[in-house]
């Protein structure tokens, strides 16, 4: 699916490229309706020095670099890698990722997870710091790629992050074929 694009500078140019491993962060932004995009817009910006392929938030999805480029996303992980930014804290506790906001943005990140897990064939498994040394495939997130590889001190999307919860979303993604029913909050 094609996603409104937001283009960063932060980018390093390749003719195409393994992709392996899916990196999950939260933003450290709150948790608004304009998040992705405003996040997008930092990206975009000359002083940021960063970068991500994708923001996320509880109703858009934006892109800011192409899947075949690297994203400037994870040191140490970015070469083989994408990397998709999630709206929230990675201090959030269990409470902070179960209100609709949340459950929104996890269900819109797990279709956009499929989609790249379809088009990169990499499986819908949960990668911990030594498969990431091992060089397996999956999907990851920032504080594992930063103990795997010790370049940074990062440790989103935290240790309340519901990764059977939003694994079990991609899974039904893949599944399925087709979109994850997202729960609505209208009548």
């Amino acid at each position: 699916m094609a996603y409104p694009f937001i283009a960063s500078p932060h980018v390093t140019r390749t003719t195409g490229r393994a992709v392996d491993v899916v990196v999950v962060h939260t933003m450290e932004a709150p948790e608004r309706a304009d998040t992705a995009e405003a996040v997008a817009r930092w990206f975009a910006r000359a002083d940021s020095r960063v970068s991500a392929h994708y923001c996320v938030d509880a109703d858009s999805i934006v892109q800011c670099v192409h899947e075949d480029d690297i994203a400037w996303h994870a040191r140490g992980g970015n070469e083989r890698s994408i990397g998709i930014e999630l709206a929230g804290y990675a201090g959030q506790g269990p409470r902070g990722w179960d209100d609709d906001y949340s459950w929104s943005v996890l269900e819109r990140s797990a279709i956009l997870t499929a989609e790249i897990c379809r088009r990169h064939d990499i499986p819908a498994r949960r990668l911990r710091a030594p498969d990431l040394r091992m060089r397996r495939r999956g999907v990851t997130g920032h504080a594992d790629v930063s103990e795997a590889f010790r370049r940074t001190d990062h440790w989103d999307p935290g240790p309340a992050f519901p990764w059977r919860r939003f694994l079990r979303l991609v899974r039904m993604r893949l599944a399925l074929g087709g979109d994850v029913v997202e729960r609505s909050t209208q009548a």
